[in-house]
Protein backbone atom coordinates (compact mmCIF):
# COMPACT_ATOMS: atom_id res chain seq x y z
CA UNK A 1 0.00 0.00 0.00
CA UNK A 2 1.29 3.48 -0.89
CA UNK A 3 0.38 4.75 2.60
CA UNK A 4 2.99 2.47 4.15
CA UNK A 5 5.59 4.02 1.85
CA UNK A 6 4.54 7.52 2.92
CA UNK A 7 4.85 6.74 6.65
CA UNK A 8 8.33 5.67 7.70
CA UNK A 9 9.41 4.77 11.25
CA UNK A 10 8.16 2.86 14.28
CA UNK A 11 4.90 2.98 16.22
CA UNK A 12 3.25 5.65 14.09
CA UNK A 13 -0.54 5.90 13.93
CA UNK A 14 -2.82 7.36 11.27
CA UNK A 15 -6.45 7.20 12.37
CA UNK A 16 -9.63 8.21 10.56
CA UNK A 17 -12.74 8.66 12.73
CA UNK A 18 -16.20 8.45 11.15
CA UNK A 19 -19.52 8.78 13.00
CA UNK A 20 -19.92 5.00 13.29
CA UNK A 21 -16.36 3.70 13.24
CA UNK A 22 -12.70 4.34 13.95
CA UNK A 23 -10.14 3.15 11.42
CA UNK A 24 -6.44 2.61 12.07
CA UNK A 25 -5.21 3.03 8.52
CA UNK A 26 -1.81 1.41 9.16
CA UNK A 27 -3.05 -1.87 10.59
CA UNK A 28 -6.38 -2.53 8.89
CA UNK A 29 -7.74 -2.70 5.37
CA UNK A 30 -10.92 -0.66 5.19
CA UNK A 31 -11.81 -0.61 1.52
CA UNK A 32 -12.60 2.84 0.24
CA UNK A 33 -11.06 4.70 3.20
CA UNK A 34 -7.73 2.92 2.84
CA UNK A 35 -7.70 3.68 -0.87
CA UNK A 36 -8.46 7.37 -0.30
CA UNK A 37 -5.83 7.79 2.42
CA UNK A 38 -3.23 5.97 0.33
CA UNK A 39 -3.66 8.62 -2.40
CA UNK A 40 -3.49 11.63 -0.05
CA UNK A 41 -0.58 14.05 -0.05
CA UNK A 42 1.15 13.09 3.19
CA UNK A 43 4.60 12.16 4.46
CA UNK A 44 5.47 11.08 8.00
CA UNK A 45 9.06 10.27 8.92
CA UNK A 46 9.92 9.41 12.53
CA UNK A 47 8.64 7.42 15.46
CA UNK A 48 5.58 7.49 17.73
CA UNK A 49 3.71 10.13 15.72
CA UNK A 50 -0.09 10.20 16.14
CA UNK A 51 -2.33 11.61 13.40
CA UNK A 52 -6.11 11.64 13.96
CA UNK A 53 -8.60 13.05 11.45
CA UNK A 54 -12.36 13.25 12.02
CA UNK A 55 -14.90 13.26 9.19
CA UNK A 56 -18.70 13.29 8.77
CA UNK A 57 -18.73 10.59 6.09
CA UNK A 58 -16.65 8.64 3.57
CA UNK A 59 -17.53 11.31 1.00
CA UNK A 60 -16.12 13.95 3.33
CA UNK A 61 -12.85 11.98 3.62
CA UNK A 62 -12.52 11.99 -0.17
CA UNK A 63 -13.45 15.66 -0.48
CA UNK A 64 -10.81 16.81 2.04
CA UNK A 65 -7.94 14.43 1.34
CA UNK A 66 -8.20 14.24 -2.45
CA UNK A 67 -9.59 17.67 -3.29
CA UNK A 68 -6.14 19.06 -4.04
CA UNK A 69 -5.82 21.22 -0.94
CA UNK A 70 -4.56 18.86 1.77
CA UNK A 71 -0.83 18.43 2.45
CA UNK A 72 0.66 16.96 5.62
CA UNK A 73 4.37 16.59 6.33
CA UNK A 74 5.74 15.41 9.68
CA UNK A 75 9.43 14.85 10.31
CA UNK A 76 10.34 14.00 13.90
CA UNK A 77 9.24 11.93 16.87
CA UNK A 78 6.30 11.97 19.30
CA UNK A 79 4.26 14.55 17.39
CA UNK A 80 0.46 14.66 17.71
CA UNK A 81 -1.92 16.06 15.07
CA UNK A 82 -5.68 16.11 15.72
CA UNK A 83 -8.01 17.58 13.10
CA UNK A 84 -11.78 17.82 13.51
CA UNK A 85 -14.47 18.03 10.83
CA UNK A 86 -12.61 20.36 8.50
CA UNK A 87 -14.09 22.42 5.66
CA UNK A 88 -11.26 22.73 3.16
CA UNK A 89 -11.41 24.84 0.02
CA UNK A 90 -9.10 24.74 -2.98
CA UNK A 91 -9.43 27.01 -6.01
CA UNK A 92 -6.61 27.76 -8.46
CA UNK A 93 -8.62 30.64 -9.92
CA UNK A 94 -8.92 32.44 -6.57
CA UNK A 95 -5.56 31.34 -5.18
CA UNK A 96 -7.10 29.17 -2.48
CA UNK A 97 -4.50 26.54 -1.61
CA UNK A 98 -6.22 24.62 1.20
CA UNK A 99 -4.10 23.45 4.14
CA UNK A 100 -0.36 22.81 4.25
CA UNK A 101 0.58 21.45 7.68
CA UNK A 102 4.31 20.97 8.19
CA UNK A 103 6.12 19.78 11.31
CA UNK A 104 9.90 19.61 11.01
CA UNK A 105 11.33 19.46 7.51
CA UNK A 106 10.28 22.28 5.22
CA UNK A 107 10.18 20.93 1.65
CA UNK A 108 12.54 22.40 -0.92
CA UNK A 109 15.37 23.36 1.44
CA UNK A 110 17.86 21.19 -0.44
CA UNK A 111 19.72 17.98 0.28
CA UNK A 112 22.12 19.71 2.69
CA UNK A 113 19.37 20.85 5.06
CA UNK A 114 17.73 18.36 7.39
CA UNK A 115 15.47 19.53 10.18
CA UNK A 116 13.07 17.72 12.43
CA UNK A 117 10.82 18.65 15.34
CA UNK A 118 9.85 16.44 18.27
CA UNK A 119 6.97 16.53 20.77
CA UNK A 120 4.92 19.06 18.80
CA UNK A 121 1.15 19.25 18.86
CA UNK A 122 -1.44 20.59 16.41
CA UNK A 123 -5.14 20.71 17.31
CA UNK A 124 -7.74 21.94 14.80
CA UNK A 125 -11.34 21.92 16.00
CA UNK A 126 -14.64 21.14 14.31
CA UNK A 127 -16.24 23.16 11.51
CA UNK A 128 -13.04 25.10 10.85
CA UNK A 129 -12.99 26.57 7.32
CA UNK A 130 -9.55 26.82 5.72
CA UNK A 131 -9.22 28.41 2.30
CA UNK A 132 -5.44 28.76 2.08
CA UNK A 133 -3.11 28.47 5.07
CA UNK A 134 0.34 27.12 5.89
CA UNK A 135 0.90 25.90 9.44
CA UNK A 136 4.58 25.39 10.19
CA UNK A 137 6.23 24.10 13.38
CA UNK A 138 9.98 23.59 13.48
CA UNK A 139 10.92 23.72 17.17
CA UNK A 140 10.62 20.91 19.72
CA UNK A 141 7.70 21.05 22.17
CA UNK A 142 5.82 23.75 20.24
CA UNK A 143 2.10 23.75 19.49
CA UNK A 144 -0.62 25.31 17.35
CA UNK A 145 -4.35 25.19 18.15
CA UNK A 146 -7.34 26.51 16.20
CA UNK A 147 -10.73 26.47 17.92
CA UNK A 148 -14.13 25.30 16.66
CA UNK A 149 -16.02 27.36 14.06
CA UNK A 150 -13.03 29.45 13.03
CA UNK A 151 -12.45 30.60 9.47
CA UNK A 152 -9.11 31.18 7.74
CA UNK A 153 -9.10 33.02 4.43
CA UNK A 154 -6.17 32.49 2.05
CA UNK A 155 -2.57 33.64 1.79
CA UNK A 156 -2.28 32.96 5.52
CA UNK A 157 0.92 31.89 7.29
CA UNK A 158 0.78 30.49 10.84
CA UNK A 159 4.43 29.96 11.77
CA UNK A 160 5.29 28.76 15.25
CA UNK A 161 8.98 29.44 14.62
CA UNK A 162 11.34 32.10 13.30
CA UNK A 163 13.21 29.33 11.43
CA UNK A 164 16.55 30.81 12.49
CA UNK A 165 18.06 31.76 15.86
CA UNK A 166 18.32 35.23 17.37
CA UNK A 167 20.88 35.52 20.18
CA UNK A 168 22.17 38.07 22.62
CA UNK A 169 25.78 39.17 22.35
CA UNK A 170 26.90 36.19 24.43
CA UNK A 171 25.32 33.74 22.01
CA UNK A 172 22.30 32.83 24.17
CA UNK A 173 19.14 32.11 22.13
CA UNK A 174 16.31 34.63 22.59
CA UNK A 175 13.52 33.63 20.24
CA UNK A 176 12.15 30.29 21.44
CA UNK A 177 8.77 29.32 20.01
CA UNK A 178 6.22 27.83 22.40
CA UNK A 179 2.70 28.07 21.03
CA UNK A 180 0.13 29.75 18.84
CA UNK A 181 -3.43 29.74 20.19
CA UNK A 182 -6.29 30.75 17.91
CA UNK A 183 -9.55 30.65 19.84
CA UNK A 184 -13.05 29.57 18.89
CA UNK A 185 -14.96 31.39 16.15
CA UNK A 186 -12.00 33.48 14.98
CA UNK A 187 -11.98 34.93 11.47
CA UNK A 188 -8.54 35.50 9.97
CA UNK A 189 -8.56 37.70 6.88
CA UNK A 190 -6.68 37.30 3.62
CA UNK A 191 -2.86 37.48 3.64
CA UNK A 192 -2.62 37.70 7.44
CA UNK A 193 0.52 36.40 9.15
CA UNK A 194 0.48 34.83 12.62
CA UNK A 195 3.83 34.57 14.40
CA UNK A 196 5.13 32.48 17.29
CA UNK A 197 3.82 32.82 20.86
CA UNK A 198 0.61 34.54 19.75
CA UNK A 199 -2.90 34.28 21.18
CA UNK A 200 -6.08 35.41 19.43
CA UNK A 201 -9.12 35.11 21.68
CA UNK A 202 -12.63 33.86 20.89
CA UNK A 203 -15.00 35.66 18.48
CA UNK A 204 -12.28 37.94 17.12
CA UNK A 205 -11.28 39.07 13.63
CA UNK A 206 -7.82 39.59 12.13
CA UNK A 207 -7.87 42.13 9.29
CA UNK A 208 -6.44 41.67 5.78
CA UNK A 209 -2.66 41.76 5.56
CA UNK A 210 -2.18 42.09 9.30
CA UNK A 211 0.83 40.65 11.15
CA UNK A 212 0.04 39.35 14.63
CA UNK A 213 3.10 39.18 16.89
CA UNK A 214 1.82 39.04 20.49
CA UNK A 215 -0.89 37.68 22.77
CA UNK A 216 -4.37 39.24 22.81
CA UNK A 217 -6.36 37.91 25.77
CA UNK A 218 -9.43 40.07 25.11
CA UNK A 219 -12.21 38.36 23.09
CA UNK A 220 -14.60 39.98 20.59
CA UNK A 221 -12.08 42.38 19.07
CA UNK A 222 -10.83 43.31 15.61
CA UNK A 223 -7.05 43.15 15.25
CA UNK A 224 -5.43 44.98 12.34
CA UNK A 225 -2.16 46.54 11.29
CA UNK A 226 1.56 45.82 11.18
CA UNK A 227 2.06 44.85 13.89
CA UNK A 228 -1.58 44.13 14.72
CA UNK A 229 -3.34 45.99 17.50
CA UNK A 230 -6.92 46.22 18.73
CA UNK A 231 -8.81 48.61 16.44
CA UNK A 232 -12.38 47.80 17.55
CA UNK A 233 -13.97 46.15 20.58
CA UNK A 234 -17.36 44.61 21.31
CA UNK A 235 -17.81 42.83 17.96
CA UNK A 236 -18.86 39.42 16.70
CA UNK A 237 -19.22 37.99 13.20
CA UNK A 238 -21.24 35.59 11.06
CA UNK A 239 -20.25 33.56 7.99
CA UNK A 240 -23.33 34.65 6.02
CA UNK A 241 -23.05 37.72 3.79
CA UNK A 242 -24.99 40.79 4.98
CA UNK A 243 -27.93 40.35 2.60
CA UNK A 244 -28.57 36.78 3.70
CA UNK A 245 -27.87 37.65 7.33
CA UNK A 246 -30.55 40.40 7.32
CA UNK A 247 -33.09 38.21 5.50
CA UNK A 248 -32.40 35.32 7.90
Amino acid sequence: MRLLQSIQGRNNEFTVILPQKKIDCLTSESGKISEIVSQASLSITGNNNRITLRFDSEEHVEEVLLGGGFHLIVKGDNNVVTIGNLILRHSAMLGMTGLKLIIGQLPGLGAGVSRKADNCRVDIGDRVVINGATLYLQEDNSSVSIGDDSQLSWGIDVWCTDAHTITDLDGNPLNFAHSIEIGKHVWIGKDAKIGKNVKISDNSIVGWGSIVTRKFDEPNVILAGVPAKVVKRGINWDRKCINKYIIG
